[in-house]
């Protein structure tokens, strides 16, 4: 318990509502009785700490069907006085309308309550999720201590949604990688240009170390149709200027096919690239 001691209970929080008075060995034992229950040990520890209040990691993951996010909000742990804490879990669950019984709230705004449920075993609680607005009652940990070592940060769940981000990202771009080739593979002129600007899209203008794709620009512009020519010549110019190719040999042979064009546009990727190369 020491290293969630260390991490659980907000102690920077000057006013908090949820913190009672020092837990002692009657507390404990009213609980107990009033309920006809064992409570964690792992709860215990923590309340000997701290008698209840608020929580330095807030978010619970969880995954429950039907749910936008993957998470829920645990800001408070309650603790045990008389009257106070756990001690008013029948009052609350009768007036949000719960009809169960055996439950004990340790978090929730009334909407929703988290609560040890003692209702299949009286030493040894899961932990519940109970939705009064959905009356719904969903089990989302085995016992007190797992739940307690799944608190996060926002800043880790930041950190995450982050992640997850970058992950779709990436997905989508390898499809509209997949996509580009197909299309370039295509008979139709039309889908070879989609498939060009697709593919620079798909790897942001990295393409340096994509020989296959390189190959294929060099074989498009020298392409009977001026809209392939064009994008594939773009599409090379760019990749030069910026730094993207830098082999001598590329260069040559674009610089090569590029000086007998008399599209203007590729005229002028002919004499930027020289320029630049003479800088």
């Amino acid at each position: 318990m020491v290293g969630i001691l260390l991490e659980f209970w907000n102690y920077k929080l000057k006013d908090d509502p949820y913190k009672l008075q020092n837990i002692n060995k009657k507390d404990i034992e009213l609980a107990e009785k009033a309920f006809h229950i064992k409570l964690p040990q792992a709860y215990i520890d923590l309340l000997i700490e701290q008698n209840g209040g608020c929580l330095k990691n807030t978010y619970l993951p969880v995954n429950f069907k039907n749910w936008a996010d993957n998470h829920i909000l645990f800001d408070y742990l309650l603790g045990i006085k008389k009257d106070k804490g756990i001690m008013e879990s029948n009052y609350l669950l009768k007036e949000w309308g719960v009809k169960e019984k055996n439950l004990i709230i340790i978090s929730g705004d009334g909407h929703f309550f988290i609560a040890l449920d003692y209702r299949t075993n009286e030493e040894k609680p899961t932990i519940v999720y109970i939705d009064t607005t959905e009356n719904q009652i969903t089990k989302i940990y085995e016992d007190f201590s797992t739940m307690v070592n799944s608190l996060y940060e926002e800043e880790d769940l930041e950190n995450q949604e982050d992640i997850e981000e970058i992950e779709e990202l990436r997905k989508h771009l390898q499809n509209s990688k997949k996509k580009s080739i197909e299309l370039m593979e295509s008979m139709d002129n039309d889908d070879i240009v989609e498939g060009i600007h697709m593919y620079v899209g798909a790897t942001a203008g990295f393409i340096q170390e994509d020989y296959v794709f390189i190959e294929k620009l060099l074989k498009f512009i020298q392409h009977s149709n001026e809209d392939i020519r064009l994008a594939a010549a773009e599409c090379l110019w760019r990749s030069i200027s910026s730094g993207n190719i830098k082999e001598n040999k590329v260069i040559s042979l674009v610089l090569d096919i590029f000086k007998n064009e008399n599209h203007p546009d590729i005229k002028y990727f002919y004499d930027d690239i020289i320029e630049n190369q003479a800088k």
